[in-house]
């Protein structure tokens, strides 16, 4: 069973080498299906008051992935999470739901661009807007259209040169990557978005 869980990063929040590892190990468990091993790494990094750690948490006993469906303990760690500051866990306790809202790896507004795409689910899709050699003109692009929260941009290295490129959107498949596109505002549409699979891009990416 597929759970879409959202993995969210703070760029204010300083982690050890030890806490990158244990971050790491839960997103690969969970790209793999292994929830009982994400819950345990998540656990122990909820202990340690770790906001990111607490939230997802909080989805995964919301969602019986990897444990028993436990609603008090989903609040509980989500009321962890908000009381931290983290502006998802705090709209979510208001608005009385635990559901994340999207399929789009949630991102609070300190994160950069570039955290938004390192938080999504590397087994997922997204859509590629545009690309350029001009990293203004894909920050413009950006900023005009609103994308923060739904959107990141990655540098890479081609012949020599950088390229940075704009992409929209997580989806847990090819498939639904390719429906929303029909979905997308039109300004976003007129730039022939394609299909890409995270992980690809993850690994050409150049921080």
């Amino acid at each position: 069973m597929l759970i879409r869980l959202a993995i969210i990063f703070l760029s204010t929040l300083l982690y050890t080498t030890s806490a990158s590892a244990d971050r790491r190990q839960a997103l690969a468990a969970q790209a793999a299906g292994d929830y009982t091993t994400a819950v345990s790494v998540w656990q122990g990094l909820a202990n340690q008051g770790d906001p990111v750690a607490q939230y997802n948490l909080s989805l995964l006993y919301r969602q019986g992935a990897g444990v028993n469906i436990d609603n008090n303990l989903s609040r509980y760690w989500l009321s962890m999470a908000a009381r931290q500051g983290m502006a998802e866990a705090y709209a979510q306790i208001n608005a009385g739901s635990l559901r994340p809202t999207s399929q789009t790896a949630a991102v609070t507004q300190q994160a950069t661009a570039q955290d938004w795409l390192a938080a999504q689910n590397p087994a997922w899709y997204t859509l590629q807007l545009a690309s350029s050699t001009n990293r203004q003109l894909i920050e413009k692009y950006y900023q005009e259209n609103n994308l923060a929260g739904k959107a990141g941009y990655y540098r890479s290295r081609r012949e020599g040169e950088d390229w940075y490129a704009l992409v929209y959107g997580a989806y847990p498949s090819v498939q639904e990557a390719r429906d929303a596109i029909d979905q997308l505002p039109e300004d976003l549409k007129k730039w022939s978005p394609w299909v890409r699979n995270i992980d690809a891009i993850h690994r050409i990416a150049v921080r």
